[in-house]
């Protein structure tokens, strides 16, 4: 559980002045912490980190006093720089014996290796070797087989959980939903989901699982799982209207008993064609782009919360912005902006906005141009991270 792994955090203001701490700090060595205090001569393993140049920032397994490591989670929002301290030491040492084990293998492989020089002169054991040895790998490469095709048929699986896209009108407004969605494994952790509540309300949520793989793929399956699960509630109206209660209810869920440590970084969004009103929920997720009929390019990036899993107690809060006919709401992953190009420059923020400023191009949607200038960025290098996506356009009739 969460509370096992010594949650302890900070916040900083833009001063970088030390507000606010909680959490297990006796447990890093932070006891003697003083707010209005400079942050840096407290706590100097934040040293070269503040001021923040990106958020959210992760930096794994610092080692920190007593020979504790911590991943620590650094991300901004209106109230300050927030620093999230959790304990992976277990993980480290499990690491460490990891490599020493593979060192024994090492020098015992080594050991074989001499043997079997020794041994080249018994002609007939070494056949019968290496009859045993062709079967094994016989064996062996059905059995990779096997897993390939297993996890090819869980890929397909978890991409027909991305909704199609939509065309239709919510209420009497016309409202266009363009999804993407691709692992970089077999499968992933990114979630991308949109679906209506009565005729008025149309939901959209982008999320991403704080690791990547198989376990990823099953904890995004399950929140993908729990959101959908409330669509059928009679209150499903009031959740959605307000998806900070949604998102409450899922958290809580996703929390307890969350031996992992896995979170999920998430956007909902309501958009309810009666007020034209865009209600959103930010739990530590990338701030949204909003563009404007007219080409301006805003960030919808009012903080809603922690990410999903780490605290049952989380609290959390939306914040509401008018839609106008003509205007675009673009929520990506991290896999977009921290694609990575031949020198490890980022793709960053930046350049998505200014493919919103661009808008679409004829004959090619603001997606495909948006993945294509990720693709020419990374130059043919290997897709690092899941890449997901989602487009709502607000139609002009």
């Amino acid at each position: 559980m969460v509370q096992e792994r010594a949650v302890a955090w900070l916040r900083i203001g833009a001063d970088l002045t030390l507000l606010d701490a909680g959490g297990e700090l006796d447990h890093y060595g932070l006891t003697a912490i003083c707010r209005g205090e400079p942050v840096g001569e407290q706590a100097l393993f934040l040293e070269g980190l503040l001021p923040l140049f990106e958020s959210p920032y992760v930096v794994p397994s610092i080692g920190l006093t007593g020979d504790i490591a911590a991943d620590v989670h650094i991300h901004e929002d209106a109230d300050g720089t927030w620093v999230l301290l959790l304990d992976v030491t277990a993980e480290r040492d499990a690491t460490r014996r990891v490599q020493q084990k593979a060192y024994d293998m090492t020098l015992l492989q080594e050991k074989e290796a001499l043997l079997n020089r020794r041994l080249e002169a018994v002609n007939a054991a070494l056949r019968e070797t290496q009859r045993e040895l062709e079967a094994s790998r016989d064996l062996a490469r059905q059995e990779l087989e096997r897993k390939q095709l297993e996890l090819a048929e869980a890929r397909t699986l978890q991409l027909a959980l991305a909704p199609p896209p939509y065309r239709g009108r919510i209420g009497a407004r016309a409202v266009a939903v363009d999804v993407v969605l691709e692992p970089a494994k077999e499968v992933g952790g990114d979630l991308v989901d949109h679906f209506r509540i009565g005729n008025d309300m149309l939901v959209f949520l982008l999320g991403d699982v704080s690791d990547k793989g198989a376990g990823a793929a099953l904890m995004m399956a399950r929140t993908h799982a729990l959101f959908r699960g409330l669509i059928n509630r009679p209150d499903a109206p009031w959740l959605f209207r307000a998806p900070e209660n949604a998102v409450g209810l899922v958290n809580r869920t996703l929390a307890e008993g969350n031996a992992g440590c896995m979170f999920v970084t998430l956007l909902i969004a309501t958009f309810d064609a009666a007020t034209n009103r865009l209600t959103y929920t930010r739990a530590g997720h990338v701030p949204p782009f909003l563009r404007r009929c007219g080409g301006a390019v805003e960030r919808l990036g009012a903080a809603g919360g922690l990410p999903l899993g780490l605290s049952e107690d989380a609290v959390y809060a939306s914040a509401a912005v008018t839609l106008a006919p003509g205007d675009e709401v673009l929520t990506v992953t991290d896999g977009i902006t921290e694609a990575m190009d031949q020198s490890q420059c980022l793709f960053g923020e930046e350049r998505v906005a200014g493919v919103m400023r661009r808008g679409c191009v004829a004959g090619t949607s603001l997606l495909q141009q948006l993945l294509a200038g990720v693709r020419a960025f990374e130059a043919g290098g290997m897709q690092s991270d899941d890449i997901a996506a989602v487009l709502v356009t607000i139609g002009t009739s």
